[in-house]
């Protein structure tokens, strides 16, 4: 082997040797929260994990014990561990009625560090309409609804939604979400090829109008379904952006957390149900 040669393989070694070590010896975890706070209704949960190493061998990055406040003007809210078997998990002992218009900031203390994140919650929203082709169906009660045969994503008309505006929202999105885990899968030629179908296939964002269609695709089992319009605010946004751009949850150009990582985003929703056949 030429001297070069011998240098150049030389050098490699030496730089490859110090990044793994340097990479290894100076990781240290970060905490990763995750928060969604929606207008009316009460707060469910924040979940508290930490980042692990590449060489990690186990799934568990839920954090236990940590310190989690969330604050609202005057109103400090102590949110406490849901219980053992969901480590990580973080909600309150008494409902905390999320306030559209309202400034929320969550305050994490743990793994000697401290991850904070505020959001201005949109103002609530309510459908005016929805129609599925020619047929107007109730705001109120459960229309049965038949699934097509064959599915064009872009050409079926589907379950359009009307809903008002939202004072401080960023955007819209739509969603379709099944409500009995134990229906009937629905399998078709377009969602069956989506990659992820909990991100590509149950929801659509970054709308701009106030309406739009929920396409058949979204939908993943026969039975009771909900459609819903959803007005974001700027954090939520954000997260669904890193989504569809790089797969990941927390890409750091849409990171809106202080001191860590993850989301604390919120939203106004309208809702109509829908048992499909």
């Amino acid at each position: 082997m030429p001297v070069r040669s011998i240098f150049i393989a030389l050098v490699t070694i030496v730089i490859f040797s110090s990044c793994s070590s340097v990479t290894e010896s100076t990781f240290s975890p970060q905490i990763v929260v995750q928060g969604f706070l929606y207008a009316n209704e009460p707060l469910d949960s924040v979940v508290v994990r930490e980042t692990v190493p590449i060489s990690a061998t186990s799934g568990n990055d839920r954090v236990t014990g940590a310190t989690v406040t969330i604050t609202s003007g005057d109103s400090v809210y102590p949110l406490h561990e849901h219980s053992v078997s969901e480590p990580g998990r973080y909600t309150s002992n008494y409902p905390i009625v999320i306030q559209p218009g309202a400034i929320y900031t969550l305050r994490v203390e743990a793994l000697g560090q401290v991850a904070t994140a505020s959001t201005t919650v949109p103002g609530a929203i309510h459908l005016d309409s929805a129609k599925l082709d020619d047929r107007t169906l109730s705001l109120t009660q459960v229309d049965s609804i038949t699934y097509p045969t064959i599915v064009d994503s872009l050409q079926s008309p589907g379950i359009h939604l009307w809903w008002s505006p939202s004072s401080g929202s960023d955007g819209f999105g739509i969603e379709a979400l099944s409500l009995d885990s134990t229906a009937d899968t629905i399998l078709d030629a377009v969602s069956s090829a989506l990659g992820d179908s909990a991100a590509m296939g149950r929801y659509r964002f970054f709308i701009l109008s106030t309406d739009e269609q929920v396409v058949w695709p979204q939908y993943t089992r026969y039975g009771l379904n909900v459609v819903r319009a959803l007005a974001l605010d700027k954090n939520y946004e954000d997260f669904i952006l890193a989504l569809y751009l790089s797969g990941s949850q927390y890409n750091n150009s849409t990171i809106d957390v202080s001191g860590g990582l993850g989301v604390l985003g919120s939203a106004a929703r309208a809702s109509k149900k829908v048992y499909l056949k």
